[in-house]
């Protein structure tokens, strides 16, 4: 069971930047045929009973020109992009959740890693599903490695009360019913383990809303009906499928608008010993310190082994104003 600790953090002011079962997805894919100087080392080897797993949540700082490094040096994209790319390309997380993605990002995540990766996103003010390339707007994408992983079904919904349909703006320039600042989505997809005789996961990266604190404990309420609906299954109780749910939420733990996840899921950040628990994810750049990437998980046979924050320099002071945030397990 999670521990139950409540740290209080100042969350920073982020920059700007119906449930449905799977006969409802928008997007199906056909099954394919058949700052330290080093990265950080896992102190808990596996156990050898099944293959480790590392999962990636990473705000990667949306595409611009103003960014800069306390430096003065400039945070661009442009600068930070080869950088973003040799942490993967080290670390080869397993699954990766990213947020802020936009056209430029979009075009290289899914070129990076030739045919090392599978990559999916979706642009949030797309009314169709369409990618963040192809709606040139902002959206929420993943990695999966494609040596472990066959790609059953990708989806995404907003967060909304009518998670099917386009948040409409609001007079007040607010979108939807939960008057978000940023129309909000989930992508998630259904994979099949290789590494693992075909076991079944769900991963549900995630960008909750930097503004409306309603819009938040919406999002957190809807996440837990959705898991259960689409996996079909008690998330906390059944001990498969695995089922990960990553991403920026804007706030911190201890904030009772994550309950819903605090009471239906356990938590990375506290399931392993070690210092990172209490490592900031958000870095502003140098200027701001908080914990508001998090994650979370699902299957009572998981069996964590490490929990990290990778502030390690890959060639640049920051890889974004948000730090990888991973969690290396196991499960049977």
């Amino acid at each position: 069971m999670v521990k139950r600790l409540f740290l209080a953090f100042l969350l920073p002011a982020v920059l700007l930047s119906q449930a449905c079962g799977p006969e409802d997805v928008i997007n199906p894919v056909t099954p394919p045929s058949n700052h330290e100087d080093n990265p950080p080392v896992d102190p808990q080897p596996s156990s050898g009973d099944a293959a480790p797993m590392t999962v990636c949540t990473f705000n990667i700082r949306y595409a611009n020109t103003s960014d800069t490094y306390p430096d003065g040096s400039s945070a661009a994209w442009t600068a930070r992009r080869e950088a973003v790319k040799k942490f993967i390309d080290t670390v080869k997380p397993d699954l990766v959740g990213l947020q802020e993605v936009r056209k430029a990002q979009s075009q290289d995540f899914a070129s990076f890693f030739g045919e090392e990766y599978g990559y999916y996103d979706v642009g949030r003010d797309s009314g169709t599903g369409a990618s963040v390339a192809s709606a040139n707007c902002e959206g929420v994408g993943i990695l999966y490695r494609k040596d472990r992983f066959e790609l059953v079904l990708k989806d995404f919904f907003w967060l909304d009360t009518n998670l099917r349909t386009l948040p409409a703006k609001n007079e007040d320039g607010t979108y939807g019913d939960w008057k978000s600042a940023c129309r909000r989505i989930t992508v998630y997809a259904e994979l099949k383990d290789k590494k693992h005789g075909d076991s079944i996961l769900w991963f549900f990266p995630t960008h909750y809303d930097h503004k409306s604190t309603t819009a938040r404990q919406n999002a957190a309420d809807l996440m837990v009906k959705q898991m259960k609906t689409l996996c079909k299954v008690d998330v906390l109780k059944d001990a498969t499928p695995v089922i990960l749910h990553v991403g920026d939420l804007n706030t911190t733990y201890d904030n009772a608008q994550l309950k819903s996840l605090k009471d239906n899921m356990y938590y990375a950040r506290f399931a392993v010993e070690g210092t990172d628990k209490d490592a900031p994810t958000y870095n502003g750049f140098g200027d701001s310190s908080s914990i508001i990437d998090h994650i979370f998980y699902g299957g009572k046979s998981v069996k964590p082994l490490k929990y990290w924050v990778d502030r390690t320099n890959y060639g640049v002071p920051f890889l974004s104003d948000h730090y990888p945030v991973l969690f290396r397990f196991e499960y049977q």
